[in-house]
């Protein structure tokens, strides 16, 4: 059974609010968002929730992610406190390993396509 976009969407942020309610009652050093993403893994592990409930919402996250990271990390960037937050040092690390993983990513799934290629031919 195969749901609509929108109650695939409520669901997967249904997850969220859980997650965001249980750090908030337990007072767990972790942000909400990775609760729920724990707690629905443990759902899609046991069984209780179908991979195709969420299919569709998923795919569409997943495709268009580094959309999603763009004005979370364009606020931060922007504000004024986060120098106060932050040492230079730990702001030219952050860049590094993030250009590095970006980089590391992209060559890797370059070879990978790659050599599904020639498994095709």
């Amino acid at each position: 059974m195969k749901l609509s976009w929108l109650v695939q969407m409520f669901t997967i942020l249904g997850f969220l609010l859980l997650g965001n309610g249980i750090i908030t009652v337990f007072h767990i050093p972790l942000p909400g968002s990775v609760i729920g993403m724990i707690l629905l893994f443990v759902f899609l592990l046991t069984g209780m929730m179908k991979l195709e409930w969420i299919e569709k919402v998923s795919s569409f996250q997943l495709k268009h992610l580094t959309l999603l990271f763009i004005p979370p990390i364009a606020s931060l960037f922007l504000s004024p406190r986060l120098l106060e937050i932050l040492q230079w040092n730990i702001i030219v690390i952050l860049l590094v390993s993030n250009i590095t993983c970006l980089l590391g990513t992209a060559y890797t799934v370059e070879w990978y396509e790659r050599i599904k290629r020639r498994n095709v031919k």
